[in-house]
């Protein structure tokens, strides 16, 4: 390098110090002064799983001290990375306390899913295609392993088995295309849903045994909302023969009955209500939309956010607002909440709306069923309760930077399906709308979450966003 003789096997060094922020300070700036988005130069079209590389890409940085080597391992990078900077804000957040990686062997199906997932992670941090080539050459090999398991009724109930199949899942939400439908993230959930059958109540004595219990009770209803179909009666009796083991105190023990009210009546609407249960839907949406602000209330002080003051504010906030959270999986709990409630208005205002437009009407035979409705009071009502949720969501936006204040992080990926829900919304503001597809583009370019850019191409393009759910869950 001193003599300035360019050697082919090394990259050029400066890119590793420098890196162009002139289009994210631009379009911040153009936000900032009057709310219009900065047109986006959008990359080439690319392969599914590819992204332009990073620069500066560290490994110092994402991977603890290595135990033989001075040069730690690519498989050692990749569970460094996913460890730290993936699992903390997920629901797999115990994987660090059961993975060990110099008791993990090549016949274990965990060490292999969780190398599938690992890869996959990296491979988009660093925009490596053969990284997610390794991902899927370990994804397929601990799917061997895992069929392996569960043909045992002696291994199928282990942890470890259950465990495998959350990871597998957790890898097809990684590497998702919405080029594909979430079919198989969807087997291995319903797999494992068998799987906590066949383990019975036993295992709910046990803290890991009670979060894998509650980590797939949530997989399978967030499925069920997403795709507008019954929660299973067998899943129903299942959670009822385990509730008594539960600890009460638990946010997500207590949100669980709560989703499949919300299931049911989401399938109700989907298939089509007679026009004389519209009344009562709106009367148990109103119920459930005070049963979920009751959880609001009963969270514990320690999940409790805090409004940012102006000057630790980002500029480029919504209306100025930005949330402070304990951490990163209670704001994802908080947004929940939220697009349950958002959820609920919406369909009071709906249906308030049709039933006012049946009065103006003048038809006899629909007036007898919507006697006790005030449908002015109901869609105001709805109207202000759907404003100031969307608020609170996109105010939970800066909660996601990294520790400089500055730039997404891969916790972001959180937020993709509650921006989405809000893009989304014709009868939300435009404003809040465009503003939900701006975070989209930025969380896709600084998190290099690919996916992130798919959702706001599929809102702009009207496409289907069918798989939003995966993001919230793994």
């Amino acid at each position: 390098m001193r003599k300035s003789i360019i050697c082919f096997g090394y990259r050029n060094v400066t890119l590793l110090l420098f890196k162009d922020e002139s289009e994210s300070t631009a379009r911040k700036v153009q936000w900032e002064k009057n709310g219009e988005l900065y047109p986006l130069t959008l990359p080439r079209q690319r392969d599914e799983h590819e992204f332009s590389a990073v620069v500066g890409f560290n490994t110092v940085n994402i991977m603890p001290s290595p135990s033989r080597s001075l040069t730690p391992s690519h498989d050692e990078l990749a569970v460094g990375y996913f460890m730290s900077s993936y699992v903390p804000a997920s629901p797999f957040y115990y994987l660090p306390e059961i993975y060990n990686t110099t008791a993990a062997t090549a016949q274990d199906a965990v060490s292999s899913a969780v190398l599938a997932a690992s890869f996959a992670s990296l491979s988009l941090h660093v925009g490596n295609g053969q990284l997610m080539d390794d991902a899927r050459v370990h994804y397929s090999k601990a799917l061997a392993q895992t069929n392996a398991a569960l043909s045992s009724s002696s291994t199928a109930i282990l942890d470890s088995s259950l465990i495998s199949v959350l990871t597998l899942g957790l890898y097809e939400a990684i590497a998702f295309s919405s080029h594909r439908s979430p079919t198989s993230w969807t087997a291995h959930t319903l797999g494992a849903v068998q799987l906590i059958r066949l383990r019975g109540t036993k295992h709910l004595k046990t803290d890991l045994g009670s979060r894998l219990f509650l980590q797939t009770c949530n997989n399978i209803r967030s499925s069920c909302l997403q795709r507008a179909v019954p929660v299973p009666d067998e899943f129903l009796q299942l959670y009822e023969e385990a509730e008594p083991f539960l600890d009460p105190r638990i946010p997500n023990v207590r949100l669980g009955p709560l989703l499949d009210k919300m299931i049911s009546v989401k399938v109700r609407l989907w298939k089509g209500v007679p026009d004389e249960r519209i009344s009562g839907v709106i009367h148990e949406t109103l119920h459930l939309e005070e049963e979920t602000k009751a959880l609001q209330d009963m969270l514990p002080e320690s999940w409790r956010y805090q409004v940012r003051p102006p000057h630790m504010t980002p500029r480029w906030a919504y209306q100025g607002h930005a949330h402070q959270y304990p951490d990163h999986r209670m704001a994802r709990h908080w947004n929940i909440l939220r697009a349950t409630r958002l959820f609920m208005n919406e369909v009071v205002w709906h249906l308030a709306g049709f039933v006012a437009r049946s009065k103006e009407q003048g038809k006899p035979e629909m007036s007898r069923y919507f006697k006790d409705l005030d449908t002015r009071v109901l869609q105001s009502t709805a109207e202000a309760n759907r404003t100031q949720i969307i608020t609170d969501i996109l105010a939970s936006a800066p909660h996601f930077l990294d520790e400089n204040g500055t730039t997404f992080g891969p916790a972001a990926r959180f937020l993709i399906w509650p921006l989405t829900i809000v893009a989304e919304r014709t009868t939300a503001p435009e404003p809040a709308r465009r503003y939900a597809v701006w975070c989209l583009y930025e969380i896709a370019r600084q998190a290099r979450i690919p996916q992130a850019l798919l959702a706001a191409e599929a809102v702009e393009s009207g496409s289907s966003t069918d798989w939003m759910h995966l993001f919230q869950l793994g």
